[in-house]
């Protein structure tokens, strides 16, 4: 029988592991949890910083800035990448400096009403170029915000001044925000928002924007400046938050006009973006669109006809995606389908060779699906569905 050697590594004193665990890397460190449940411990310990703080919010900013600065990966006395700023009993800050210049900033509170109180934010960015870049200190490129409310937001907007290289914003889950301003003329590239409830009006001022991820229901959109996205995501199923025409959604169309993956749901199209094309049905398409994502609620005949009107607009694509869920919000209304630009654009469909289907009901509406897109995919294209009937 193979005798066991002892772990001498796990029974090292704790200063001594976390002493040798500051000279991995970190995607290399990352992995010790998996080790031992002791280990994960280690691990823990490793990248947490906790500082007991009965200061104001307004200090977080202050303290933040300074964990930054100081941050070297080399020097293993300052490359702990975790930061837990606990403000008061009932608030805290956790701050993660992730590699590839990644910072997460995660605001938590417990018994207060003010998580969700509404709250309107313009979140400028420093668009100045930096005169000089220490290498050594951490640069925030990519911003990921959670849960911030009417308590933290203007300290988030001070600090996001000082991140001069910074150029992908990420908010999540704030909860109050009702109103959104995102000021940066030329330093975003990417820009996403997702759980935000309340949110009714989102206001862009960015001229080099590229990708934009939107989650919820889909607010007032004021667009400043013409900007092209490569790639921009509606997951709108919910539908729209205003409740009257108020939405230009001209500029919209314009910039995802040249995109190449999008993701939409059919109300989106028949209620917005068709009526504003519809006086250049003719001429209006997405030209470079390869890879499409379609949200609908179901695949009845009507809606089939809508997909297939908003097909006919991307004669570039390559891959479509549809996605049925009950949920998804669906338009009131019946949308026509020109009959003289279908039947001139017959087989539009010359690059499509990929078809996934997700959530249909029945083998009946998946071939139905499938008769219409062979009636405007090229003859000569082989076409690959690949579905589950859920």
């Amino acid at each position: 029988m193979e005798e066991h050697k002892p772990d001498i590594l796990s029974s090292l004193p704790l200063e001594l592991l976390l002493y040798i665990i500051s000279f991995l890397p970190f995607e290399s460190a990352r992995l010790i949890p998996l080790v031992s449940t002791r280990f994960r411990s280690v691990w823990n310990k490793a990248i947490l910083v906790s500082h007991s703080h009965n200061g104001s919010i307004e200090d977080i900013s202050h303290v933040v800035s300074r964990f930054i600065n100081n941050f070297d990966e080399h020097d293993p006395t300052k490359n702990t990448r975790r930061l837990e700023l606990h403000v008061d009993k009932s608030t805290f800050v956790s701050t993660i400096l992730a590699p590839h210049n990644v910072m997460h900033m995660s605001f938590f509170f417990s018994g207060d009403s003010k998580i969700e109180e509404s709250f309107c934010w313009r979140l400028e960015i420093n668009d100045q170029i930096p005169r000089r870049v220490d290498s050594s200190s951490f640069l925030v490129k990519t911003l990921c915000l959670d849960s911030v409310n009417s308590l933290t937001h203007e300290v988030v907007s001070s600090m996001v001044l000082e991140f001069s290289l910074l150029d992908s914003l990420k908010i999540c889950g704030c909860k109050g925000l009702t109103s959104l301003t995102i000021d940066s003329p030329t330093k975003l590239l990417h820009l996403s928002i997702s759980g935000c409830p309340k949110l009714r009006y989102l206001e862009i001022i960015s001229f080099k924007l590229k990708k934009f991820h939107y989650q919820g229901s889909l607010p007032l959109i004021k667009i400043h400046e013409h900007f092209n996205l490569t790639k921009a995501i509606f997951d709108v199923t919910k539908g729209p938050s205003y409740y009257n025409n108020g939405l230009d959604i001209g500029p919209l169309s314009l910039i995802i006009k040249n995109s190449q993956y999008l993701t939409l749901c059919r109300w989106m199209f028949e209620e917005l973006i068709k009526p504003s094309i519809s006086s250049s049905w003719r001429s209006f398409q997405f030209y470079k669109l390869q890879e499409l994502r379609w949200i609908d609620n179901s695949m009845n005949q009507e809606n089939i006809n809508s997909m297939i009107s908003f097909l006919k607009l991307c004669p570039s694509i390559e891959r479509l995606f549809i996605d049925i869920d009950s949920n998804t919000y669906s338009s009131n209304g019946e949308v026509s389908v020109d009959a003289d630009h279908a039947s001139e654009h017959a087989r539009v469909l010359r690059d499509l060779k990929l078809v996934k289907l997700e959530g249909f009901k029945s083998e009946e509406d998946k071939n139905k699906l499938i008769m219409a897109l062979q009636e405007i995919v090229s003859i000569d294209q082989p076409l690959l569905v690949l579905s589950s009937i859920s």
